[in-house]
């Protein structure tokens, strides 16, 4: 071969593909490395950490594999979803010992996890929110919120619903820990991020995001988050229902620039009648608004936020219509009982939860519109073909009742609430307000007939905005619950679940009575169903104690000189025999109460107090309620209270005796009292005695 065609192969072998024969593998190259052993590893944990500790003296904590805070949050942005969960449980070790440190660092990475597309890195971002804020107190967290807040806003947006769910379960969690951080002003500030965020998770304002995709769990949780935000942003906590219905009469101090209210449970019947127990308010005029005095200022705002109330709930009616209408027959029908799951009916519970706190402020403001309350009309007509709402679910809410309770209650106080509303008394300008009871009968009747027209004039136009038919069936519904149950295994009425029937109660009470033989007059039938039950509880009870603060309300309503709303029980009337009945069984409640209830003693001794200062005088027949021929009887039913002298056991003391030194000095003023109508001097005795002891 020649030399020049060997020396070019020579050069080309290098760039030649081998050809291997059939059965026989590709030869290893003469400079391969062996790397067919295998060695032992051999780990040590915290050993980095130690190390780092140790040479370069780093003070603060780390995690157990070594890592710093600031090393931690870097992982929340790595690519791996494990190593973004896993820094989680990092972050948790390190600020388990002081989880105040750095919060607004903390707090910034945090809110770039929300929109996290990974299901367990969110999971594992919701448990750990739990833990951390309520670790921690709402001034820590207050001045770094505002960017997690908006953080949780976006992700409330988010294409994907996965997403927009965690984020509404993370905006559960900041409701419960920071509410006004969430809420801010609205609606006094107009819009709020989160209140829009969720209103686009739920498919409103845009057409983004539809509600049909998220399913009825994620229905459930997104209009729960929407709750939770109405119940954070519009309770004005506890409102008394007899607020506006009582008038508080105002005594200004000459010379000292203040005024003193009189508060009212010690609202005076006539001068003196409260002598030593009203409680006072003083307000500075010079620093203060004037009580009762609402300037234009006012006005205007109450009217903003009444149209942003109303145009939220008239974008979410549709929603919430359509949900109950798809739930009830699941939750309610006949094959609900068997049924475990209680989708259907949380979903029915939150919809009339969402719509009664619109409505209570949207209809209780001056300005309230005729379409909301024709949208709440049409959802109740639809809702009333399952009332009472029965479920076999017997567990509890947050607020302490059943589920079925829940929404029955619901239903019932939106009825009352699109009920004709007491209209304010007009007295004749020839007279004063206080010159006597005709008078004032002659207001609350002109009123009741006002009341009476307005629902006839409803019904005849058929507009269908009040509420009027279905009166009768929260009555009775009521009647049914208060009414001796002959089955032993029925659920008993709770103290709490008894408390939420009251405000209902009182205002089917004010509802102007039958003016007609053929009508159900509803507030004769409710008050005697009442008190019957009212009579036939236990004096311990906490239910008895509750009822008898709700009387006693009554009374001071009924009898007060400048009443403001119509509210007049007729002599004629069968709840009267029934009140008589449950004024003389007060000294015996107060006998068997003793020193287990204080609370309760308590108001019933002022209230006797009061009755005995005002005296025989202060009570005119037929007109009011308080029979002064009865009071002999009280005041010798009142002898035991301090002393007892029994047939067996010879002298006994009075609950009296045992009561605390405030409470002793009121009961003897109660005694000192009705010592004026003890006709054998049996109290006069007993009191001689028992202060003796």
């Amino acid at each position: 071969m020649p030399k020049v065609t060997k020396k070019k192969k020579e050069k080309q072998a290098d760039f030649q593909k081998a050809k291997f024969k059939l059965g026989k593998g590709k030869k290893q190259a003469s400079n391969a490395t062996d790397t067919s052993f295998k060695a032992r590893s051999v780990a040590l944990p915290g050993q980095q950490a130690i190390d780092r500790a140790l040479v370069e003296n780093v003070n603060e904590p780390v995690t157990s594999s070594g890592l710093v805070l600031d090393e931690v949050l870097v992982r929340f942005r790595h690519p791996n979803a494990g190593v973004r969960k896993e820094a989680l449980s990092g972050l948790k070790e390190i600020l388990s010992s002081r989880p105040s440190r750095d919060v607004g660092k903390v707090l910034r990475a945090l809110g770039g996890v929300l929109s996290d597309d990974d299901v367990s890195v969110r999971k594992a971002l919701l448990s750990f929110l739990e833990w951390y804020l309520s670790a921690l107190p709402a001034s820590t967290l207050s001045p770094h919120l505002p960017l997690l807040i908006l953080q949780a806003s976006s992700a409330l947006s988010h294409i994907f619903p996965e997403i927009r769910l965690d984020a509404c379960k993370a905006v559960h969690l900041l409701l419960q820990h920071i509410p006004g951080q969430v809420v801010a002003a609205w609606p006094q500030g107009g819009t709020n991020n989160i209140l829009e965020g969720l209103r686009l998770a739920v498919g409103i304002g845009g057409d983004k995001v539809q509600s049909g995709k998220l399913g009825a769990s994620g229905r459930l949780t997104v209009l729960r988050t929407l709750r939770d935000f109405l119940v954070a942003a519009l309770s004005k906590g506890d409102v008394d229902m007899f607020d506006g219905w009582i008038e508080q009469r105002h005594a200004t101090n000459k010379g000292k620039g203040k005024e003193r209210m009189i508060d009212r449970e010690m609202v005076q019947l006539e001068e003196g009648w409260v002598i030593g127990v009203e409680q006072s308010l003083d307000i500075d005029q010079g620093t203060s608004w004037d009580i009762g005095r609402i300037t234009a200022d006012e006005l205007d705002d109450e009217k903003r936020d009444t149209e942003v109330l109303a145009q939220l709930y008239l974008q979410l009616h549709p929603l919430l219509l359509n949900t109950f209408l798809e739930s009830a027959p699941q939750a309610f029908g006949p094959s609900s009982s068997s049924a475990s799951d209680d989708l259907p009916l949380d979903l029915c519970s939150t919809v009339s939860s969402i719509t009664y706190i619109l409505a209570s402020n949207i209809l209780n403001a001056s300005n309230s519109t005729s379409e909301v309350r024709s949208s709440v009309s049409d959802l109740l007509r639809r809702m009333a073909g399952w009332f009472p709402y029965r479920s076999s679910r017997t567990r509890t809410t947050s607020s302490g009742l059943t589920p079925s309770f829940d929404i029955s209650l619901s239903y019932a106080s939106l009825v009352v609430l699109l009920a004709p509303r007491p209209q304010i008394l007009v007295f004749p300008k020839a007279v004063r307000r206080d010159t006597g009871w005709r008078i004032r009968v002659r207001a609350v009747e002109d009123a009741w007939k006002v009341m009476r027209e307005s629902v006839k004039r409803d019904k005849g136009k058929g507009r269908g905005s009040d509420s009027g038919w279905a009166l009768g069936d929260v009555a009775g519904w009521i009647e049914d619950l208060l009414s001796p149950n002959k089955d032993a295994l029925a659920p008993v009425l709770t103290p709490t679940a008894y408390s939420a029937l009251l405000p209902i109660i009182f205002a089917l009470l004010t509802q102007p009575p039958s003016s007609s033989t053929t009508e159900l007059d509803i507030p004769s039938s409710l008050g005697q169903t009442f008190i019957q039950h009212l009579l036939n509880l236990s004096s311990t009870s906490a239910t008895r104690a509750l009822a008898d603060d709700f009387l006693i309300s009554l009374y001071a309503i009924h009898e007060q000189p400048h009443p403001r709303l119509p509210f007049y029980i007729l002599p004629s009337s069968p709840i009267r025999t029934l009140l008589a009945d449950w004024f003389g069984s007060l000294p015996r409640v107060l006998w068997e109460l003793g020193t287990r209830h204080t609370a309760a003693t308590e108001r019933l001794l002022r209230f006797l107090l009061i009755i005995g200062q005002r005296g025989v005088g202060g009570f005119e027949k037929p007109y009011s309620l308080i029979d002064t021929s009865m009071f002999p009887q009280i005041s010798a039913k009142l002898a035991p209270f301090f002393h007892l002298d029994h047939p067996t056991k010879g002298s006994v003391p009075g609950p009296w005796v045992k009561l605390a030194p405030e409470l002793r000095k009121l009961g003897l003023a109660v005694g000192i009292v009705w010592r004026e109508w003890d006709e054998g001097d049996k109290l006069g005795k007993a009191i001689d005695i028992a202060v003796t002891l």
